[in-house]
């Protein structure tokens, strides 16, 4: 989702002051014609809304259940679809058998696939629609599927070896063609600088160790699914998806109709993660597969996956093998970096995990990173909040530490040493203190009894992403209230109550006098919410429009205060004159002269221009406990210090951060994906045997976000969604090896590699 340039835009030259409260920096950025100066550090003091803590609009609607998620969504004469999965994970479908199905009462409609080849349990076969849930589910059992079954690999390491299964045959592995594949093996993709191998001739010690990271699934809580309704040629779509615009797009071309002929709404959804993106980020073509089941039909059909169909075909974050050998001077600077990743996203490509590798300490001149992808006959991945980042920074981050120790070297002091973003370089000291880093033992074991506390730390690191194609309307009534439109989804963000803060405090009134209404594609267009991208594209345009709003309002309260429209100030709920400010009216007194019933207002985001940084920082602290008699961990509690531009809500943004934290400890900890090496299918798909945290896991979570002048666009706010994850992993896993000296080098690190890493380091003494 990066930012596309429009053809040569004239522009307009601002003078700002961007970076840091602590540091500022003048710095000249060229917006296009048409656009707002960018709020900078000048404009940080004078905030009465931005940044400021707002409760979420929606937060009522969920509490007391009237938030209407697809899953709540019932039409008239509503069908139940069920889809029905491979039981096999390869082979060859010789038949499909619907009779039975078709001919039990309440069927409406069957769908059964076109597609011959089997590659992962639980792939897309057929599917019924009937008039209630059991009786779907009753008639998917009846459905006879007769395979011809094949050997097939399910594991990342055995899929590398000689000899192993083939999940594609020459020719037909997804990637391009600079993807050579050798049996499973796709790669390399080649990166890096320098000369590494001079680099490593120069250090004075060098570590090198592997880490292995298991398949992590989304676990959404609110599973996959939509309502499919026909009128006619019109489709409307009720969908859980992270981009109303892209499932749209992705239905009307499955269906070879006309864009304009579909609407899609996600009025709310309960988690996505980025595997609700679109309808081709899952395995499954659930979406697709309703729509067609309801014109057939002639009836609108209802398909939620249930949460066996969810662990098994919408997505999963990819395992990973990586080896990281890293060279530095006595002093801690770093002389080489060698990274070499083997990720398999089962049947798809997209596992890669250099991320960090090459943003994170850009002063080390010499760099070599090799990334491979590794078929395996699983399910294919979707992007996962930082897709591959988290991973890599696992491995990098803890590779960074055995490096520490064996310079004697205290691990904040070498990240220091190597630090090259003056972003992160202000985050340390904020985590240092709120984590208590002088706490930190410095000999494992030196406190009494068997549990141990420790406290470690890691990087980790995102991007700036725009989408220019979005458009925002606001709309001011003649009673004084204010609604605004985006065709963007609130995931669970809080992004209806931001971009309700960015009008306010572009109109001077208060975000609960605004009305906000996202999630649909009759709406002006948004982008999808994926890669921290959608309050950096949406929020330029809300003000935007707003601002043309407020100027039209300017011109009929002008008439009444008899003033200049460019001598009109609003703020505090009132239109004033900006010399005078006792010539005021209300908000609602200005709006009520207004000679018509509406000033409507619709803007197109401009270019995205320079920023102060084009990454995301962030810096993330862990203290834990671990019982060396049982192997037990328990996370204390985590410190994560981020950077996100100007925070627009604090409540939220803080929320998104405690939320990433939540999620990584338990990738951390407990989440593992195990499929039975016999029969080739998931044995843990539900949330009782796939281990997610608990309440009862909880610690004590801070967030502290680090505001900055970032530009690029009128607002000067970036995304948050994705760097708080990155560096759990490895925050944990650097605690654990504190309070123990025993170095976990292999997810999740439950009691049983916790004792055996302890039994390891025990022998090592």
């Amino acid at each position: 989702m990066p930012q596309e340039d429009k053809a040569q835009e004239p522009s307009v030259t601002f003078k700002v002051k961007a970076g840091l409260p602590s540091d500022p920096q003048e710095m000249e950025v060229h917006a296009a014609e048409g656009d707002l100066k960018p709020w900078d550090l000048e404009s940080l003091p004078g905030f009465q809304h931005m940044g400021k803590p707002y409760p979420r609009f929606d937060g009522p609607l969920k509490v007391t259940g009237r938030a209407r998620y697809t899953y709540d969504i019932k039409l008239p004469g509503m069908l139940y679809g069920r889809m029905v999965g491979a039981t096999i994970p390869a082979g060859t479908i010789v038949s499909i058998d619907t009779t039975k199905a078709e001919a039990l009462p309440g069927v409406k409609a069957v769908w059964s696939t076109e597609s011959k080849k089997v590659r992962f349990a639980g792939q897309d076969v057929a599917a019924v629609a009937a008039v209630s849930p059991e009786v779907a589910m009753d008639a998917a059992r009846l459905v006879e599927v007769t395979y011809e079954e094949k050997p097939f690999i399910h594991e990342l390491r055995a899929a590398m070896e000689d000899g192993a299964p083939l999940v594609f045959t020459e020719g037909e592995a997804p990637g391009g063609e600079d993807q050579r594949v050798r049996g499973n093996v796709a790669g390399p993709r080649r990166g890096g600088r320098g000369n590494v191998a001079a680099g490593f001739a120069q250090a004075a010690a060098t570590i090198e160790s592997t880490y292995y990271l298991p398949v992590h699934t989304h676990s959404c809580l609110e599973t996959h699914g939509v309502v499919a309704h026909w009128e006619g040629e019109q489709l409307t779509v009720y969908s859980s998806t992270q981009g109303v615009y892209a499932t749209r797009e992705g239905l009307a071309e499955a269906l070879e109709t006309d864009r304009k002929n579909v609407r899609v709404i996600c009025e709310h959804m309960g988690g996505g993660f980025g595997s609700k993106l679109s309808p081709s980020a899952t395995g499954s073509a659930f979406a697709m597969v309703a729509c067609k089941l309801a014109k057939k039909a002639g009836a609108p059909v209802k398909l939620m996956l249930d949460r066996h169909q969810e662990q098994l075909c919408t997505g999963n974050a990819p395992s990973a093998q990586i080896t990281v050998k890293i060279g530095a001077k006595k002093d801690g600077t770093l002389t080489a970096v060698e990274y070499t990743s083997y990720g398999s996203a089962g049947v798809a490509g997209g596992a890669g995990t250099a991320g960090p590798a090459n943003t994170l300490y850009a002063n080390n001149p010499n760099l070599k990173v090799e990334e491979y992808a590794v078929f395996t006959n699983t399910g294919p991945s979707a992007p996962l909040r930082a897709p591959g980042h988290s991973q890599g920074a696992f491995a990098l981050e803890s590779a960074m530490d055995e490096l520490a120790e064996k310079l004697g070297i205290d691990p904040l002091e070498l990240r220091k040493k190597n630090e090259s973003s003056p972003i992160r370089a202000a985050e340390y000291d904020p985590g240092v203190k709120a984590i208590g880093w002088e706490r930190r033992n410095k000999k494992a074991g030196d406190t009494p009894g068997p549990k141990k506390r420790g406290i470690g730390m890691a990087n980790g690191n995102w991007y700036v992403f725009a989408n220019p194609n979005v458009t925002v309307e606001v709309k001011i009534h003649r009673d004084g209230s204010v609604e605004l439109f985006s065709g963007s989804q609130d995931i669970g963000t809080g992004f209806r109550t931001a971009m309700a803060v960015v009008a306010a405090e572009e109109l001077g009134i208060a975000p609960t006098d605004i009305t906000s209404h996202v999630g649909d594609t009759q709406y002006p267009q948004g982008p999808s919410s994926g890669g921290s991208v959608t309050t950096n594209s949406v929020a330029p345009a809300v003000r935007l429009a707003a601002n043309e709003a407020k100027k039209k309002l300017f011109e009929v309260a002008a008439k009444a205060l008899d003033a200049d429209p460019g001598e009109l100030k609003s703020e505090g709920g009132k239109v004033f004159v900006a010399a005078d400010p006792a010539r005021a009216l209300s908000f609602k007194e200005a709006a009520s002269k207004m000679p018509g019933e509406v000033i409507d207002c619709s803007a197109d985001r401009k270019t995205q221009y320079e920023t102060f940084r084009r990454d995301l920082a962030g810096t993330q602290f862990a203290e834990v406990e671990v019982d060396t008699e049982t192997g037990e961990v328990r996370v204390l509690k985590m410190v994560s210090v981020n950077d996100c531009g100007f925070p627009v809500n604090s409540l939220t943004a803080k929320n998104q951060v405690i939320g990433a934290m939540i999620q990584g400890v338990s990738w951390a900890l407990l989440e593992d994906r195990i499929v039975d090496p016999n029969v080739g299918t998931m044995v843990n798909p539900n949330l009782e045997a796939y281990k997610i945290l608990s309440p009862k896991d909880m610690f004590e979570a801070e967030s502290i976000l680090v505001p900055q002048a970032n530009l690029g666009n009128n607002t000067s706010v970036a995304g948050l969604g994705e760097p708080p994850i990155v560096p759990t992993l490895g925050a944990v896993a650097n605690a654990i090896y504190n309070a123990t000296g025993a170095r976990l080098r292999e997810l999740p690190m439950t009691p049983d590699r916790v004792l055996a890493a302890l039994a390891e380091a025990e022998g090592r003494a």
